[in-house]
Parts: structure tokens; C-alpha cells; sequence
């Protein structure tokens, strides 16, 4: 419980990033390493290999990731970088390539992400006070363990269905029935 309450001393004060607060100059390995660390969420001391640099150069050769040039990496990579080490708790790395497989539409994404999982870990800082008996406890963690599952799962059948827009299959089925 000890942990727990440490957790949720960190979480009030961490703040996601927004886009236009990201590194303007690109960055080195060892520097995007060192700022992805410090902007993600405050998560357990063992998270702190969440990200290596064997990591980044395995998601660049992946296409996961754009490539660096010169060996720095620019805002776009960072931002994906960011977003990759928080996601892949959840998802399978194909799944998080496919969220960012437009490298147009870096900025957009890390915005979605970043309001998100501000808008999360404020909903998050609301159970403090429900945490009162070991019993309490268990119950909070199965419900959310249920609920990541459970999304986690549907993200997965959504990156994974026909790519075709729900409307667009519609007019086609139509169109082939005439």
C-alpha cells in the first residue's frame, strides 16, 4: 500500500508533455533515452528499462519508428519513442506500429495520447480515498486489470480489422448486391 501511495504522490504532479514542449533540436541516443525516461508516467523503479537503445534501434529497423539522421533523432521520433514505451505495456508492437504508421500524423497522434493519458491518470487519482481495506484493494485491481484487458483486446481487433471504413463497406456490400 506503501507503493501505492507513493505512486499516486507522483502522478500528482506529472504532467505529459504536449507536442510543442518537445525537444526543437534532435537528439542522440543516450539523450532521447534520458528525456523519454523522465516523460513518462511514474510507473515502478523496474519500468526503468522500459526503453533501451537496443529497443529504439530494434523499433527504427522495424519501421516502428522513423530513422535517425546523423544519429539524432527529431521531435516526430521522440514523440513516437514516447508513445511506444508507454503503449507496449498494453500492445503488441505490430498493433502500435500500425497506430503509427502515418509518419504525417506524428503530431496529431502524440496530442490524442497526451490528453488521454493526462485525462487517465487524473481519473486515477480519484481512488485514494476508496483504498481502505486490503478487500477494497483487490477489487479496484481486478476491476482495472478487466478493463485494460478488455480494451487492450478491442484495440487489438481494431488495428487488426479491415482498414476500410465502416461506411465505405457498407456502399460496397450495397453496390455488389445490385
Amino acid at each position: 500500500m506503501n507503493e501505492l501511495n507513493e505512486l499516486i504522490k507522483l502522478l500528482h504532479v506529472f504532467k505529459t508533455p504536449s507536442y510543442d514542449k518537445l525537444p526543437e533540436i534532435d537528439l542522440y541516443m543516450d539523450q532521447v533515452l534520458t528525456y523519454i525516461k523522465k516523460n513518462l508516467p511514474p510507473f515502478k523503479d523496474s519500468d526503468k528499462d522500459i526503453i533501451t537503445a537496443s529497443m529504439i534501434n530494434n523499433y527504427v529497423k522495424d519501421n516502428v519508428v522513423k530513422n535517425p539522421v546523423d544519429k539524432k533523432y527529431d521531435k516526430e521520433a521522440i514523440a513516437s519513442l514516447i508513445m511506444v514505451a508507454n503503449l507496449k505495456r498494453v500492445l503488441p508492437i505490430q498493433d502500435i506500429k500500425s497506430i503509427l504508421s502515418d509518419p504525417n500524423d506524428v503530431e496529431a497522434l502524440y496530442s490524442v495520447y497526451q490528453i488521454n493519458l493526462d485525462r487517465v491518470i487524473q481519473s486515477m487519482l480519484g481512488i485514494e480515498a476508496s483504498l481502505t481495506s486490503d478487500e477494497t484493494v483487490r477489487k479496484v485491481a481486478l476491476e482495472f486489470a478487466i478493463e485494460a484487458s478488455v480494451k487492450a483486446y478491442f484495440a487489438h481487433m481494431i488495428l487488426s480489422s479491415d482498414p476500410t471504413p465502416h461506411k465505405e463497406r457498407k456502399k460496397k456490400s450495397k453496390s455488389t448486391q445490385e
